[in-house]
C-alpha cells in the first residue's frame, strides 16, 4: 500500500492486537475465491471464473495506469486499441505477432475465430454466448446461436488475415462499450484440445474442467488446480503485459473458501493477504489504514409491485410513502455496518462518457439532484401515507414484504423495515407482513408478480448503465412484474443503447437522469443500499492506487509485495 505515513500505525495496531503477521518471504499473492466448476471461457457460471481467468489472454485488459491515477485500457493480445472508421458499426482488431500458448502453439486470428464460432455454436448452448450479442450486437451472432442462421459466413466476424479480425455490428457502439465487452470477454481456446474434449454428438466439451484440459496464454500460467481445494498461477514471461512491466508479482495462490469465518482465521494467521471485514471485525478495524472500501456497481432495494393482487399497491401515494420512509440508513449502517445508503438507481461507482475524460455519473448535476430529491424524508412520507390512507377508505393497510430466508442479516433488515414503517404510519393503520423466501423462489415470485414488496438487485454494468436499464423496459425477456410500463422510458433506453443518442455523451447522461426519475417517481423500485464491502490487506501488500477505480478497483494483481517487518 502507498499509505506511507500510516505505516507505523499499521505496525502498532498489529502488535496491539497480537496479530500474527504473514511469514511469507516470497513474491506470491495469497488469496481466496470460491471453487469454480469450470475454467472454460465459454461455459463459466460464476463470478469466480468470469473475473478470475488470468491464465487466458484477451484483446484488451482494464488496468490501473502505471502512475496509479486512472483506469487504462491496455492491449494484450491486440497490437493496439481496436478502431472503427464508420461511426461504430465496423471494428478492426489487429493482433500482435508471436502470440502463443505455453506449449508453443501459435495464436492468431483463426484461433480467435474458432473460439467465437464454438462460443455461439447452437449445439453447445454456451452460457457466455451472449457476449457476442448483448449489449454489443455482432450481426447474426444471436441468430447463429439460435439456429435460424446456419452459415457461419453470414455472422459479422471475418478474418481478414492471420493478424486481423473485423467485427460488423447490427447497431453502432462506442469505443468504451467495445473495449469492455468484445475486447474483454472474448478469450481464445486451444482448438486441438477443445476438439479432443468434445463428446460424440458435439453437444458438450470437458475443456477447462481439469488442469490438463486448461491451457494458458494469459499473464498467468495455471500450474496447479485441486478441485474443491485451491489453484496456483505463476507469471507468464511471454505475455505482452508482463513483458511491458505491468506486473511485479511472481504468481498467485488462491484457496477455495466459502466461509468468511475460515477466511478470517487464515488472514489473522498470516495465511491470506486480504480479508473482507464484516460485523464486529468491521467495527474494530474500520479506521485501520490497511482497510480499503470496494464500490459495487449495483444498488440493492425493494421491487415494488403496483400491479399486485393487493390493490392498495396501485395507490401511488402509498408507494411514495414507502419510498420516503425507506430504512436505508438503518439497514446500511446499523445492520450491515459498512454499506452505503442509496436513494438512487445508478450506483456511485458507475463511470460514464461525458465527451471529455469521462466522469462518475453520480457526480453530475442531474444525478446529484435525483439523489437529494428521493432521499429519506420521514415527514414527507407521513404526508403521503395520510393521503393514501384517506384514498383507500380509512381502513388498515397491509403490505407484504419478501426477504431472503436463511440469511440472518436479511431477516434483521426486514425487521427494521417493519419497525420503522409501523411506528411511523401507526400500527393501527399499517402492517408490514414479513415473509421469508429462499432467493431463487423469491425472484421467481417477482417474475410472476406474486408479491407486494421484495428485496433484491438487478446487476449493472460499471460502464454502461443504459444497457442495465433494459430490465425495466416493457418487452424485456426476464422482466420482474412491477406494474411499470412506460413508452418514454422504452424509447430513451433504446436511443441510448442503439439509436440517436448513442454518440451523444451529454444527451445520454440527461436521458439516464430522466430514466432514474421515471422509475423513482413511479416507485417501481425503492433503492436501499450499495453492498460496498471493506477489505483489509496484509501490510506487505502495496496497492498500485489509493483510489477505487471503476473496472479495476485497487488493482490487486498489480500490487507490489514487500516482506513483512518483524
Amino acid at each position: 500500500m502507498k499509505k506511507l505515513l500510516a505505516f507505523v500505525l499499521v505496525l502498532a495496531l498489529a502488535l496491539t492486537c497480537s496479530v500474527a503477521l504473514a511469514d511469507h518471504t516470497d513474491n506470491i499473492l495469497y488469496g481466496w475465491t470460491t471453487s469454480p466448476t469450470t475454467l472454460n471461457p465459454h461455459m463459466y457460471t460464476s463470478t469466480t471464473a468470469s473475473t478470475r481467468m488470468p491464465n487466458l489472454g484477451t484483446f484488451v485488459r482494464q488496468m490501473v495506469s502505471k502512475d496509479g491515477t486512472s483506469l487504462e485500457f491496455v492491449p494484450e493480445h491486440a497490437a493496439e486499441l481496436p478502431t472503427s472508421s464508420d461511426g461504430g458499426y465496423t471494428w478492426t482488431v489487429k493482433l500482435r505477432d508471436g502470440l502463443k500458448w505455453t506449449d508453443g502453439t501459435p495464436i492468431d486470428a483463426y484461433t480467435y475465430e474458432y473460439s467465437m464460432k464454438m462460443l455461439i455454436d447452437p449445439k453447445l448452448v454456451n452460457t457466455a454466448a451472449t457476449y457476442l450479442f448483448d449489449p454489443v450486437v455482432v450481426k447474426n451472432a444471436k441468430e447463429y446461436f439460435q439456429g435460424t442462421v446456419t452459415d457461419w459466413n453470414e455472422v459479422g466476424i471475418k478474418v481478414l488475415d492471420a493478424n486481423t479480425i473485423e467485427f460488423s455490428l447490427e447497431y453502432p457502439c462506442t469505443d468504451i462499450d467495445f473495449y469492455t465487452t468484445i475486447c474483454q470477454y472474448i478469450n481464445p481456446v486451444k482448438e486441438d484440445l477443445y476438439e479432443a474434449c468434445m463428446n460424440g454428438d458435439r453437444t458438450a466439451t470437458t475443456y477447462g474442467t481439469t488442469l490438463e484440459t486448461t491451457p494458458s496464454c494469459g499473464y498467468f500460467i495455471l500450474t496447479e488446480w485441486v478441485i474443491d481445494g485451491y489453484y496456483a498461477f505463476e507469471i507468464n514471461p511471454d505475455d505482452p503485459l508482463v513483458q511491458d512491466g505491468w506486473f511485479s508479482i511472481d504468481g498467485e495462490h488462491d484457496q477455495f473458501l466459502s466461509s468468511n469465518t475460515t477466511r478470517s482465521e487464515l488472514f489473522w494467521n498470516g495465511d491470506l493477504d486480504y480479508h473482507t471485514l464484516t460485523g464486529t471485525e468491521y467495527d474494530t478495524y474500520k479506521d485501520d489504514p490497511r482497510v480499503y472500501k470496494n464500490m459495487t456497481s449495483s444498488v440493492w432495494g425493494l421491487f415494488v409491485n403496483s400491479a399486485s393482487k393487493n390493490t392498495a399497491m396501485a395507490n401511488k401515494n402509498l408507494r411514495l410513502a414507502l419510498q420516503y420512509a425507506a430504512p436505508r440508513e438503518e439497514m446500511s449502517y446499523d445492520v450491515y455496518k459498512m454499506y452505503t445508503a442509496a436513494s438512487y438507481m445508478v450506483a456511485e461507482s458507475i463511470f460514464v462518457d461525458d465527451g471529455a475524460e469521462g466522469t462518475i455519473y453520480r457526480k453530475t448535476e442531474g444525478a446529484q439532484a435525483i439523489k437529494e430529491k428521493y432521499a429519506t424524508n420521514r415527514e414527507l412520507a407521513l404526508e403521503y401515507f395520510n393521503k393514501a390512507y384517506e384514498e383507500l377508505g380509512g381502513q388498515k393497510i397491509t403490505v407484504g414484504y419478501i426477504y431472503f430466508d436463511q440469511q440472518e442479516d436479511m431477516k434483521r433488515t426486514a425487521e427494521v423495515a417493519k419497525e420503522i414503517f409501523e411506528n411511523l404510519f401507526g400500527a393501527d393503520r399499517f402492517e408490514l407482513a414479513l415473509e421469508a423466501v429462499l432467493p431463487q423462489p423469491a425472484y421467481d415470485r417477482y417474475r410472476a408478480g406474486d408479491y407486494d414488496l421484495g428485496i433484491g438487485v438487478r446487476l449493472c454494468s460499471p460502464f454502461n448503465p443504459w444497457t442495465s436499464m433494459a430490465p425495466w423496459t416493457t418487452d424485456f425477456a426476464d422482466k420482474y412484474i412491477t406494474g411499470f410500463d412506460n413508452e418514454e422510458f422504452d424509447q430513451l433506453q433504446y436511443d441510448c443503447v442503439y439509436g440517436d443518442l448513442l454518440n451523444d455523451p451529454q444527451g445520454k447522461i440527461e436521458a439516464l437522469n430522466r430514466m432514474e426519475e421515471l422509475l423513482l417517481g413511479e416507485v417501481a423500485f425503492i433503492p436501499l443500499m450499495q453492498n460496498d464491502n471493506s477489505v483489509i490487506y496484509n501490510e506487505r501488500i502495496w496497492l498500485p492506487t489509493e483510489e477505487f477505480l471503476t473496472g479495476v478497483g485497487y488493482g490487486l494483481t498489480q500490487c507490489t509485495i514487500e516482506n513483512p517487518v518483524n
